[in-house]
């Protein structure tokens, strides 16, 4: 599992360090951004030197200076991150003074994990399974040092996370920090479970059940972590391709009642008219404004009044009732023969007959207005009469 799991994860951090090392080299070394970026590389170091087992052994073998190492970059990933929060809470010049104080304090987290890992290399080779802390005192030290370092780090990026979402109004800026939130909460998971391996083997606890448990923990976090620090960056881009895609397909939905009403009245588009839809990928917004507004022209050439066939909804009828009622009086106003009125005589008239238009009722925005219209062009598409444009017509 490690050969899959580390990888993939490393694979994440070192794209999210190269997606915010372009800022950084672009708009100058801003002590926030170079903070967040050496985090992802210091995320990445520890999962891509985890990867190689023939180095770092396994999970109760003999622990080496290399491990040691992977385990370092860990704590150089945390006061990252710690100074990358108080980059964000504090004024520049107090941020400053209170980054370099804490990057201080945490320096001497790996300085006390090499002098007691050297004392408990002169004891004897150090092993992560004993029956009982005493057997390596030097080394229990040094996993007591590692693991509070490390969860009071998580504890206290998980804890600022989920407060600060609160209190943004960014969209993204909010579910990146509660991704990021989540991430450190499953990182204390895999502390809990190695200070269980150390201080309860000897009350019956088995390592090797839990082993897979923490770190798939540890690693799930870290990339949470990676994901959620980067979501302002990419969540931008993610909604503008739902909104271009969300275009897209009510472009495509509005084409057969836009290409009924084209067919009647020609001089409503100023455009030569596109054999499809599938290939109108560029300026859609523009494409989607200048067919609404080709469909209300082409409503208003109809004229007359005409009788849809239908009794009128109600005031309690739904939204798909009156897109229905208003496609079928569109429907019988094109099945009015050219220079005909709907008024004259010749053509089926009751009292309810009224002119046609397809504007939905109230104030409405663009986006409300759009969705109407294809309630009707939907309603429309489907009539037996409407005969819409073959497989054209159809929406994706």
């Amino acid at each position: 599992m490690n050969s899959v799991r580390y990888p993939l994860g490393a694979l994440v951090c070192w794209l999210a360090f190269a997606l915010t090392l372009r800022p950084v080299l672009r708009r100058g070394p801003r002590p926030a951004l170079v903070a967040l970026c050496a985090s992802f590389g210091c995320q990445g170091m520890y999962l891509a030197m985890s990867t190689p087992t023939h180095l770092t052994g396994k999970l109760f073998g003999t622990v080496t200076w290399y491990n040691v190492s992977v385990q370092m970059w860990i704590i150089a990933a945390i006061a990252c991150q710690q100074a990358l929060l108080i980059h964000w809470l504090h004024a520049p010049e107090e941020a400053r003074v209170r980054a370099r104080r804490r990057l201080a304090l945490l320096a001497c987290v790996p300085v006390a994990m090499a002098v007691l890992f050297e004392f408990a290399v002169l004891h004897g080779h150090p092993r992560n399974s004993f029956t009982h802390p005493r057997e390596q005192p030097y080394f229990v030290a040094y996993q007591v040092v590692y693991l509070t370092a490390f969860a009071l780090g998580k504890a206290v990026v998980a804890k600022a996370c989920w407060f600060y979402a609160r209190l943004t109004e960014d969209v993204w800026v909010r579910r990146g920090l509660r991704t990021a939130a989540v991430g450190a909460c499953l990182d204390l998971v895999y502390s809990l479970g190695r200070f269980a391996d150390v201080f309860l083997v000897h009350r019956g606890w088995d390592p090797s059940d839990w082993a897979t448990v923490t770190r798939t923990c540890l690693t799930v976090g870290l990339t949470l972590n990676t994901i959620g620090w980067t979501a302002p960056l990419w969540g931008p881009r993610v909604q503008a391709v739902r909104a271009w895609w969300a275009d897209y397909r009510r472009f495509r939905r509005l084409r057969p009642l836009w290409y009924a009403l084209y067919r009647a009245h020609p001089e409503m588009s100023l455009q030569p008219v596109p054999r499809s839809d599938l290939f109108a990928l560029w300026d859609l917004r523009f494409r989607l404004h200048r067919r609404v507004i080709e469909i209300r022209d082409g409503c208003l050439a109809l004229g007359g009044q005409v009788s849809p066939g239908l009794p009128a909804p109600g005031p309690e009828g739904s939204v798909e009732e009156r897109a229905r009622w208003e496609a079928a009086r569109i429907t019988a106003a094109l099945a009015v023969r050219p220079g005909q009125d709907a008024r004259d005589g010749t053509a089926d008239r009751v009292d309810d007959a009224l002119p046609v238009s397809v504007m939905n009722a109230g104030d409405l925005d663009f986006s409300a207005d759009v969705r109407w219209l294809v309630r009707v062009s939907r309603a429309f598409a489907s009539a037996p009469a409407a005969r819409p444009e073959p497989d054209r017509a159809t929406a994706p």
